[in-house]
């Protein structure tokens, strides 16, 4: 049994909280802009302290996490028809180990670089939907062409959310489709099966940047 961390968009959610403010189209106005430029500014005030502990860093870098995506969305997104399938308590104990991934994996990252900052650009529509869209943008790099990353924000009533990212064209949450699913085919259709896994690899410290 095998879960692989997810490497490829560990660059990119080096800067999920470090987002610029920089003036962009706006997603049906100019809110969606100002969604990002305010979570750069609440990661800049509420990561960048060095007199706070390790685990209260950890406590805001959580609750940065769950204002900031629909974690239960993307919990269903990429666990697809095992999702339906499973129990109201698997459902919450794997989006509880999928929670801990993504701190141990990204929150040393974001603290070692917390002057990273992106560069937005244009919005694009999804066609047919008036609630969600995908906002570009780029990281700069200090050799070659900048990361293109672009963020699918949800509008719900006045809220928005992230629910996915895309660099270079690969999804995040497509990716994690494709590893749990074959976690989860490989132990008898079981979600609790990659809930152990997962735990397992968290405990081990697996998901930390190396």
């Amino acid at each position: 049994m095998t879960v692989r961390t997810f490497i490829p968009l560990a660059a990119v959610v080096v800067a999920i909280f470090a987002l610029a403010a920089t003036p962009a189209a706006a997603f049906n106005n100019q809110q969606a802009a100002d969604f990002l430029g305010g979570l750069q500014e609440r990661a800049v005030a509420e990561l960048s302290d060095a007199s706070i502990s390790d685990s209260e860093k950890e406590d805001r870098f959580r609750r940065l996490f769950n204002q900031s995506f629909d974690v239960p969305a993307i919990g269903r997104f990429v666990l697809g028809r095992y999702w339906r399938g499973a129990s109201q308590q698997d459902r919450d104990a794997f989006l509880a180990v999928f929670e801990d991934v993504i701190v141990q994996r990204f929150l040393p990252l974001l603290t070692e670089n917390s002057d990273a900052r992106f560069e937005i650009g244009t919005v694009t529509p999804i066609k047919d939907r008036n609630d969600v869209a995908f906002v570009n943008s780029q990281i700069p790099r200090a050799e070659g062409e900048p990361y293109k990353v672009s963020w699918r924000i949800r509008e719900r009533e006045g809220q928005y959310k992230i629910l996915d990212i895309r660099a270079e064209g690969v999804s995040m949450a497509q990716t994690l489709r494709s590893e749990y699913g074959t976690v989860i085919r490989q132990n008898g259709g079981k979600l609790n099966a990659l809930t152990a896994a997962l735990r397992e690899k968290v405990s081990g410290g697996a998901f930390a940047p190396q």
